[in-house]
C-alpha cells in the first residue's frame, strides 16, 4: 500500500518536472540556444516520461538500489553546467531532491548534500565563463537551499504517506477484531439454539434409554435408532459451526471467501450449484463477514425447506455516483413461498429472513428477496464495494 502511494507521487513529481522543462526550454531566447543542450533537455524530458508511465516498474527499482539515482543527479548536474546553475532549468533540477526525499526518507537528504555540491560545482564552472558579476546572495546562497528544502518536503510527503498507511491497517485490525467478536457472539448464539438444545435432547433420551431397554425392547430399539440420529445431527451441526470459525475468510479476496462457503455447502447439500463471481469486487471486513453470514444463512435456508435441485450464486457489482455496490444474487429453483412483509415474517416466526435484512442494514446494505410458490427464490444483497488497485475479469465454474 505504501509502495502504491509512493508511486503515484513519483509519477506526479515527474510529469512536474516534463512540465518544467518544456516551459523553460520554450523561454530560453533562440540566440541564446545551444543544440547539446536542446538534445540534453529533450533526454531529460524522455526520461521522465517513461519513468512516469512505467512508476510500477520504476519504483521498486529505485527502492532496492538507491544509487541509480545518482545518475539522474548526474543529468541534473550537466543540465546546469550548460545552462547555467541560474539559468531556467534549475526548477527542474530540485524535482530529483524531492523524489529522493519520497523514495528513501531521511536518507534521501544525502542526495541533497550531493546536488547542492554539483551546483557549486556548476556555479564555478559558470563564473569561470561569464565573470564574477553572476555572484549574488541569490546565486551563492538562495538557489542551492531549494535542494534540501524540497528533499524535506519529499520527506514530509513520505512520512505522510506512511502514517497513512498505519492508520488504514489500524483501522483493518479494529475492524477485525469488531468481526472476530461479533462472530464469537453470533457462534455462541448459535450454539445455544442448535447444537446445545441437540445434546441436551441427546442426553434425555440417553438417560431413558436403560428404562425402555427393561420395560419395552421395540421402543428401546426405536429409541437407541432415534438417539443414532440426533447424534449425527450433533455431529454435523459441529462441524458446521468449526468451519464458520475459521479466522481466514475475513482477510482473503471476497470471492475466494465465497467460493469457499459455495464449494463447502454443495459438498455437504450434494445440491448442483452454478457459481459466478466477478473477481474485481471487494469490500470493508465488517461488510464482508456480514455477506458471508448472509450466503451461509440463505444456503442453510434452501437445503431445509427449499426442495431445489439446483443454486445459482453470482457476485457483480453496479456503478453509479454514489461510488458503486457490490450485488450478490442467490437463486434456486425450489418450491418458493409467498413473499410477505417484515412484520408478517416476524409474527410467522420466520426469524431467519428478518436476520438478513438486518446484517445488510449494519454496512448500510439492502436485502431483497422474491419469490413464487413452485417457481424457486432469488435473494439479492446489495453492500458498498471497496475500491481494489487491480482488476480482472470473472471465473465460471460449477460444483456438486
Amino acid at each position: 500500500m505504501l509502495e502504491e502511494r509512493i508511486g503515484g507521487a513519483f509519477s506526479l513529481l515527474m510529469q512536474v518536472r516534463m512540465l518544467i522543462a518544456a516551459i523553460t526550454l520554450g523561454l530560453v531566447p533562440s540566440s541564446s540556444l545551444e543544440l547539446k543542450l536542446v538534445v540534453l533537455v529533450a533526454i531529460v524530458l524522455l526520461v521522465s516520461w517513461q519513468a512516469a508511465r512505467r512508476r510500477r516498474t520504476i519504483v521498486p527499482w529505485l527502492l532496492r538500489s538507491p544509487g541509480w539515482l545518482i545518475i539522474d543527479v548526474g543529468l541534473s548536474f550537466v543540465v546546469l553546467a550548460i545552462g547555467g546553475s541560474s539559468g531556467p532549468f534549475l526548477l527542474a533540477t530540485v524535482v530529483t531532491a524531492a523524489i529522493a526525499g519520497l523514495l528513501y526518507g531521511w536518507r534521501g537528504m544525502m542526495i541533497s548534500a550531493v546536488q547542492v555540491a554539483g551546483y557549486y560545482t556548476a556555479f564555478l564552472l559558470t563564473v569561470d565563463r561569464v565573470g564574477t558579476d553572476l555572484a549574488t546572495f541569490q546565486t551563492v546562497l538562495g538557489q542551492p537551499v531549494y535542494y534540501p528544502l524540497v528533499g524535506y518536503a519529499g520527506v514530509a510527503l513520505r512520512r505522510l504517506f506512511e502514517q497513512q498507511v498505519a492508520e488504514a491497517r489500524a483501522r483493518t485490525r479494529a475492524e477485525a477484531m469488531a468481526a472476530a467478536a461479533e462472530e464469537r457472539g453470533r457462534l455462541a448464539r448459535e450454539m445455544h439454539d442448535s447444537l446445545a438444545k441437540t445434546l441436551s435432547g441427546i442426553a434425555m433420551a440417553a438417560t431413558a434409554l436403560p428404562l425402555w431397554v427393561t420395560k419395552d425392547t421395540d421402543r428401546a430399539a426405536r429409541e437407541a435408532a432415534e438417539l443414532a440420529a440426533a447424534t449425527a445431527i450433533a455431529s454435523r451441526e459441529a462441524r458446521s459451526l468449526l468451519n464458520e470459525m475459521r479466522s481466514d475468510n475475513l482477510t482473503r479476496p471476497l470471492p475466494e471467501a465465497l467460493r469457499e462457503v459455495v464449494d463447502r455447502w454443495a459438498e455437504s447439500s450434494g445440491l448442483r450449484v452454478e457459481c459466478e463471481l466477478r473477481q474485481d469486487v471487494d469490500m470493508s471486513l465488517r461488510a464482508r463477514y456480514e455477506v458471508l453470514s448472509i450466503l451461509s444463512e440463505v444456503l442453510s435456508n434452501v437445503e431445509r425447506h427449499a426442495e431445489a435441485s439446483a443454486v445459482e450464486v453470482r457476485l457483480d457489482r453496479q456503478d453509479d455516483t454514489d461510488g458503486g455496490m457490490a450485488v450478490l444474487t442467490i437463486r434456486d429453483d425450489g418450491r418458493g413461498f409467498r413473499v410477505e412483509s417484515l412484520e408478517h415474517l416476524v409474527r410467522a416466526g420466520h426469524y431467519g429472513l428478518v436476520g438478513l435484512h438486518e446484517r445488510a442494514e449494519r454496512v448500510g446494505g439492502t436485502v431483497e428477496v422474491g419469490s413464487v410458490p413452485g417457481a424457486g427464490t432469488t435473494v439479492r444483497v446489495r453492500l458498498p464495494v471497496r475500491e481494489l488497485d487491480s482488476t480482472s475479469g470473472s471465473t465460471l465454474a460449477e460444483v456438486g
